[in-house]
This record gives structure tokens, sequence and C-alpha cells, in this order.
């Protein structure tokens, strides 16, 4: 007895330490879908109080606009609105314009209905729903019952309420920042450069192919770009204060373009054991100032100053490239791959600047963004 008393604690530390791991890492999974819950249920009350005909689609307006950060549900909730009114009226315009009990004539007033609405989808994505509400007004048997007129009201009144109860649960319901969920998508970019870093300065370009590096960089960079677009948002919407995480963006898009550019020039040229060791150097070195600048963002600090590893790196590459001129070993290459190794140096000047840019627009937000 006395022997699995202790196993059984430590069975139950390790089972709540797990729970605790599981649900932290889950933590923005399980708050969306409680926003989501609350949105639902709560719109799903008012309509009942207030005698909409159909209350589902008050609750899915709510769905569709309880986005992961109240920049997307607010984008979500004017697209959705803007939309829905749009084609609620015009639709029932149609409507109230085409007779339409027959095929023919149905067909016809559904031509008029969608087609305007479908160039104005098609121009800009804020319209998508104006078609979809058009067709809803102009063929619903619940149209056909109520009247054009009285379905359009409704029709706006449901998603108007779904969209103000959405928008409501994204602010109040844990609300999640745009500017903060930007930094941590800045961090996770930023680890993804260092990774193509650690591989360029081993000279594993096919590590590189392997591991899909560029590709995921690539689509982290996209998400970045709509969180930034969601900040802003927030910000004029006067719902967030923090600082503007689309330095941010732009700064490591300059630093994917580093990698590009390096990463290209090292395939095509045979560095030497005297180049190869300061590249490998300079190359490891922006790979572990990449993680610090990230675990900085990730911690919503500053981040440390430039160490001199870096600097150091280019300056023994630019000694080698000197000592190769006065041995007269560059008369080996051709001329390409002798412009080759002077533009790894410059790209590693720019490199250095780019990282130097990083951590001041990371530094910029730090303890600000929430």
């Amino acid at each position: 007895m006395t022997t699995r008393f202790p196993l059984a604690q430590r069975l139950r530390v390790w089972l709540r330490s797990w729970l605790r791991g599981r649900l932290t890492a889950r933590r923005a999974i399980l708050t969306q879908a409680a926003r989501m819950t609350v949105a639902s249920l709560a719109t799903y009350a008012l309509a009942e109080a207030l005698g909409l005909p159909q209350a589902f689609w008050a609750v899915v307006s709510a769905l569709i606009v309880t986005q992961g950060s109240l920049g997307g549900s607010l984008k979500a909730a004017f697209d959705r609105f803007l939309g829905s009114v749009l084609g609620a009226v015009y639709g029932g315009a149609v409507a109230l314009a085409l007779p339409h009990q027959g095929s023919v004539s149905s067909a016809v007033a559904l031509v008029v209905a969608v087609a305007p609405l479908a160039v104005a989808a098609a121009h800009s994505a804020g319209f998508r729903v104006a078609p979809i509400t058009a067709v809803i007004v102009l063929l619903s048997t619940t149209g056909a019952t109520l009247g054009p007129i009285v379905f359009a009201l409704d029709r706006i009144l449901e998603v108007g309420l779904g969209c103000a109860i959405g928008l409501a649960a994204s602010l109040l319901v844990a609300p999640a920042r745009a500017t903060r969920a930007a930094r941590g998508q800045a961090a996770r970019t930023a680890r993804l450069l260092a990774e193509q870093f650690d591989a360029l300065g081993r000279l594993d370009d096919a590590a590189i192919d392997a591991a899909e590096l560029p590709l995921a960089t690539r689509r982290s960079l996209d998400r970045l770009e709509v969180l930034v677009a969601e900040a802003a948002r927030e910000r004029r919407s006067r719902l967030a204060a923090e600082a503007d995480p689309g330095p941010l963006a732009r700064t490591l898009l300059r630093l994917r373009h580093d990698a590009v550019v390096l990463r290209r020039a090292t395939r095509e040229v045979d560095l030497g054991p005297d180049l190869a060791e300061p590249w490998r150097a300079a190359a490891q070195a922006a790979a572990l100032r990449l993680r610090a600048i990230a675990a900085a963002l990730d911690a919503r600090g500053s981040p440390p100053p430039e160490d001199e590893a870096l600097p150091a790196a280019i300056s023994a590459y630019r000694a080698a490239i000197d000592e190769r001129r006065r041995r007269h070993l560059t008369r080996d290459l051709s001329i390409d791959g002798v412009g080759q190794i002077f533009w790894i140096a410059f790209s590693l000047d720019q490199l250095r600047r780019n990282l130097d840019d990083f951590a001041a627009r990371a530094a910029e937000g730090a303890g600000t963004a929430g």
C-alpha cells in the first residue's frame, strides 16, 4: 500500500501536467469555439424573442462573423451586412418589378437579379454574399408567402442581428487582438527563415527543399499579411492602440528575399574551404539572431542587441576574398563565379542591415501587443 500511493500521486501530477499542456497548446482553438458557441446561443435567443421568422439565418451570420481576431470579425461583419442589405433590397426590387411564376419568367428574373450583383462581387469580395441574398429573396417559398418587401426586411434584420452579436462576442468573450497574433506569426516566420539559414550555412540545398521551407515561409508571410490588414482595421475602429505590425511584415519580406538571393548565389558557385568557413559562420549567426528576435516577439519584449558574430563573420568573408585576390586565385574562376562571390558579400551586408531593422521593429511593439 505504501508503494502504490506515491505511484498514484505521481500519475495524477503527470496527468494534470499533460492536460494543462494540451489545453495551453489548444487555447486559441478552444477560445474560438467558446466565442462561436456563445454567439450562436445569444443570437438564437434574441431572434426567438424578437419573433424573427427564420432565426437560423441570424445564427449563421453570427457564426460567420465570429472570427479568430477582432479585426477579422469587423471585416466579416461589414462585408456580410453590406452584401446582405444590397442583395435583399435589389432582390426585392426585382421580385416586385418582374413577375416570376413560371419557369421562363423565373429564369429571366434570376438573370436580372444575379448578373449585376455578380459583377459587383467580382469587383469586390465584400459583395460576395449579395447575389446569394438576392436569389434567396427572389426564389424562396417563404418570400412568396410573406411578400418580397417583408421578406427582404426580415432578412436584413436577421443578418444585422447575427452580425451585431457575432461582433459583440468577438469583443467581449476573450477578445483576440490581431496585433498580438501578427507578432506571433512574425516570430514563426522568423524561425522558418532561421531554419533556411542553418541549411544555407551547411551548403545543404537539398535540406531546404526536403523540408519545403521556402513554401512554408511564403505561406507564413501570407498569413502575416492578413493579420496586418486585420490589425489596421482594429486601429481604424479605435478598438486597439498597439503598434502597427506592418513594418514587421515588410522587413520579413526583405529577409526572405535575402535568403532567396543567398541561396541562389551559393548554389551557383563553389566557395572553397577558405570562403565556406566564414560563410557558414555568417549564416549561423543570422539564424541565431532570427531566433533571438522571434523569442522576443513571443515574449513581447525587446530583442537583445546584436553580438559580434555576424559582423565578424562578414569581415572574415571579405578578408578571405582579399586574400584570394592577393594570391591571384580568382583567375581560376569564371566571370560569373567571381561576381557571385562578391555578390554574396554585398548580400550579407544587406542581410545584416535588415536584421537590425527587424530587431528595431520588434522593439517598437514590446510590451504593447495584447
